[in-house]
């Protein structure tokens, strides 16, 4: 109050004289300084024998640095973006270039309440598929957006040659998300990317919604992403299994799996042994199998089917014991009719135990010749036990190892009329 007071009299103080007018400004901002000198110099001391206030300080400070150093210059309207649903690598047709490479960009309806997947198809062919994504800037008046990208798009002939540089560029760029799904695509990219379904509220939305499905209902395939495919490519003692997506002109088919070392697609499995590799790998519900007696040709509805495996060493012989169970239901006979009756049962649960060891023994020794390992036996084995197992020394124990397989099939019942 003192110095409030004396601050008053001199503002409002009235010389006679304009020297004196002159020297009374002077003294009133030499005082009002040593004023606000005193001012400072007490909070500060009082902040640093106080952490609380220190931190609100330091807060407030850092917060005003943030927002200076913040720009909204980069920020674009969505109007001028273009979102990128699908990308697809395939191999040139032009000699001199490497790669064709593919986008699929959406066209947003203008009206929420009728959606159309209205699309565009943009396509280069480059030697680098950085360079590739630059040129198509030039072929539209918007920007590229690709973090809304969740298919990725091999073609046959990429994958038959050499897919690592493909795999090393996805998984260095930050704005592509490692959860996109992979896979190769028959008869070629183009064909499917360009395939429209009756509906789709998004134009690339349903190849994801195929691989999301497949993940959890199909039979017949495995579905791989990005970081997965990576992490096989790069680790010892497991390979890539990546699902096969073929296009027609009325439907599209995703029932197959393409096996690869650690570069390139070696084996391509068909629908039956693709649904008993999703057996052997993730388990399966709701297949299929067919069998045939003296009493007729019946289906089989395999409910659930799950399947476990040991790596056991006798005599240095490495061998891998499988356990498969399954719950099944006999839901058709389709060669005449009648009842079921249980020794007729028990003769099909044989059967089925039968020929589901048969099919998985016949496709493991059919992987194993091709030196590939889309299970993981490598990886288990170098992982357990004694710190001396090599890669050079499961290399050679894989191509004698031997395949002990054992299914427990339940039958569950008949159906509804028996």
């Amino acid at each position: 109050m003192v110095i409030n007071f004396l601050l008053h009299l001199c503002n409002n103080s009235l010389p006679t004289t304009y020297k004196g007018n002159r020297f009374n400004k002077i003294f009133y901002c030499i005082f009002q300084f040593s004023c606000n000198l005193r001012f400072f110099l007490s909070y500060f001391i009082d902040v640093c024998t106080n952490k609380k206030k220190a931190g609100l300080v330091i807060l407030s400070f850092s917060i005003t640095g943030v927002t200076l150093l913040l720009s909204g210059c980069t920020f674009k309207d969505i109007d001028k973006r273009a979102f990128v649903t699908s990308i697809g690598i395939d191999q040139s047709e032009k000699s001199d270039k490497k790669y064709n490479v593919m986008i699929k960009v959406a066209i947003p309806s203008g009206d929420p309440k009728s959606p159309e997947s209205n699309f565009i198809i943009l396509s280069t062919n480059t030697d680098s598929i950085t360079d590739g994504l630059r040129q198509m800037k030039s072929q539209i008046d918007k920007e590229l957006v690709y973090g809304h990208n969740k298919t990725i798009l091999i073609g046959e002939k990429i994958a038959k040659s050499d897919i690592q540089p493909i795999l090393e560029y996805f998984v260095r760029r930050p704005d592509f998300q490692k959860t996109s799904y992979i896979s190769v695509a028959k008869p070629n990219i183009l064909e499917v990317l360009n395939f429209k379904p009756q509906k789709e509220n998004v134009a690339g939305s349903f190849l994801n919604s195929i691989f999301e499905y497949s993940k959890m209902e199909s039979p017949y395939i495995n579905t791989l992403c990005l970081f997965d495919a990576y992490r096989r490519e790069t680790e010892d003692g497991i390979n890539i299994a990546m699902p096969i997506i073929e296009a027609t002109k009325k439907k599209i088919k995703v029932n197959q799996m393409a096996l690869f070392n650690k570069n390139k697609m070696l084996l391509e499995l068909n629908p039956k042994e693709s649904e008993t590799f999703r057996l052997l790998t993730t388990g399966i519900y709701n297949g299929s199998l067919k069998v045939r007696n003296k009493n007729g040709l019946y289906a089989i509805d395999l409910k659930r089917a799950k399947a476990k495996y040991k790596l056991i060493v006798k005599n240095k012989t490495l061998g891998a014991f499988y356990t498969i169970k399954i719950k099944a239901i006999i839901e058709e006979k389709i060669n005449g009719i009648g009842e079921i009756k249980d020794n007729e049962i028990a003769v099909i649960r044989k059967q089925v135990e039968d020929k589901i060891n048969a099919e998985t023994e016949v496709l493991l020794t059919k992987i194993k010749n091709q030196n590939i390992d889309p299970i993981g036996f490598g990886l288990r084995f170098l992982s357990r036990g004694s710190g001396d197992r090599k890669e050079v020394s499961w290399s050679k124990m894989y191509t004698n190892l031997s395949f002990n397989i054992k299914s427990n099939v339940e039958i569950q019942g008949t159906g509804l009329i028996h």
